[in-house]
């Protein structure tokens, strides 16, 4: 009798090959791609591999090694067929998402149906993105590559191998925890130049918005200068530069969110409240703020120099947190938090977030990490002030303010 979940499973394998064959029939439809296989073969690999699983788990595995070998041997077989004559093959992604939807087939069959439709859509989502990944390679300067490189070497070969252990009176320094937060704030910049990269300058609002993931600091330096040169667009400068603040306040939500779900919940509705109230003021300025475009230079996200001044930047914050939690108690942090958040609130509200789980309380964590927020507007709008255009700063330090008083209110209030 015919097992109806045996079924089930080799329709799913063949609409999860379909789904990617759909791609390589539209690729070769827009001659993007060379004819390999299209909508009807890539269903057909993916039932091979799910029968060819079947086969190895009833009968014998070698039927599926050997299945496994023989669609190897046909791809490299399809691989010559479909090259040009005379000229050489540019590539072979076609038939490496060939032998990956076989793949696909036999992961359906054997019941690991999320992990088959993830690849499945992974795959078919870089296929399909062909023509933006190179245009987005041939953007990438010999310095940003040289930098991917070094990001690369911090986060996967230097942080494994680093001890887990803290070292020094009241456990001062955590070697791991210092480079594990160079390396989550290094990648939330990463992640920020590299949509920069890849949307290019879509305008002023989006060059602020993906540059407030790297440095909100960075947008209203570079706008407020903008401003008093170019005063015509002085609407759209202080939108992005409360859109790039709007931004700080969700970085700061997704470092808690990682680091500590408990406080993450203590700062959901103060912080969501400030960013909501950036978000009602942004919606009237963009009525009135013409889309002209825009550029930002926020260099590369990310130089070892750099880096090493944030980690020992992160280890004296979180030394200095926790002498005072000692010596001075609240009073302490809170002028810590004070003090840091003139520089950088990444380092602050990581330093809290971690500490909030060992030995420092929720309320006095929460309000460290809005003081340190706070004061980072505050220096904000000192630079609107300081460097931008009249109407400019007019309307970002009004806006600042606002949010200023409102923050305190509600750290007194909570």
């Amino acid at each position: 009798m015919i097992d109806i979940l045996i079924i089930q499973r080799l329709l799913i394998a063949l609409a999860l090959g379909a789904l990617v064959g759909l791609e390589r029939e539209y690729a070769s439809y827009r001659k993007k791609g060379h004819q390999f296989a299209g909508i009807r073969t890539f269903p057909l690999i993916a039932l091979f591999g799910g029968v060819a699983a079947y086969f190895g788990e009833t009968v014998s595995v070698w039927i599926f090694v050997v299945s496994s070998f023989m669609m190897g041997l046909l791809i490299v077989l399809a691989y010559i067929a479909t090259s040009d004559h005379g000229k050489k093959h540019v590539g072979a992604t076609s038939e490496v998402a060939g032998l990956l939807t076989f793949l696909v087939g036999a992961l359906a069959y054997y019941g690991e149906i999320n992990f088959a439709a993830i690849v499945a859509v992974i795959m078919t989502v870089i296929l399909y993105s062909r023509s933006m990944l190179h245009h987005f390679t041939q953007k990438i300067t010999g310095k940003e590559l040289a930098d991917t490189l070094k990001f690369a070497i911090i986060a996967f070969v230097i942080l494994p191998f680093l001890p887990n252990q803290a070292y020094g009176p009241q456990e001062l320094f955590n070697p791991y925890i210092i480079w594990l937060m160079v390396v989550f704030i290094s990648g939330i910049s990463f992640a920020g130049y590299i949509a920069m990269k890849w949307f290019g300058e879509r305008g002023i609002t989006l060059a602020a918005i993906l540059g407030g993931l790297a440095s909100s600091t960075a947008v209203t330096m570079s706008f407020a200068a903008r401003s008093a040169k170019q005063k015509k667009i002085f609407a759209a400068l202080a939108l992005g530069v409360i859109l790039a603040n709007g931004i700080m306040f969700i970085r700061i939500l997704i470092e808690v969110f990682v680091i500590n779900r408990e406080l993450f919940w203590e700062m959901l509705f103060p912080l969501v409240s400030l960013a909501l109230i950036t978000l009602f003021f942004s919606y009237f300025m963009w009525k009135h703020a013409k889309q002209v475009k825009g550029k930002i230079e926020l260099g590369s996200p990310f130089t070892l120099k750099p880096a090493l001044k944030f980690g020992i930047f992160f280890a004296v914050i979180l030394a200095l947190v926790k002498l005072a939690d000692v010596y001075l108690s609240s009073q302490g942090v809170y002028i810590v938090s004070l003090i840091s958040g003139f520089a950088d609130v990444d380092a602050i509200t990581v330093s809290l977030s971690q500490l909030a789980k060992e030995s420092l309380s929720l309320d006095i964590a929460r309000n460290g990490i809005m003081i340190a927020a706070l004061t980072n507007v505050a220096v904000k709008g000192g630079i609107a002030w300081w460097f931008g255009g009249r109407k400019f700063r007019n309307i970002v330090v009004s806006l600042f303010l606002v949010l200023i008083l409102f923050g305190l209110a509600l750290s007194f209030l909570l």
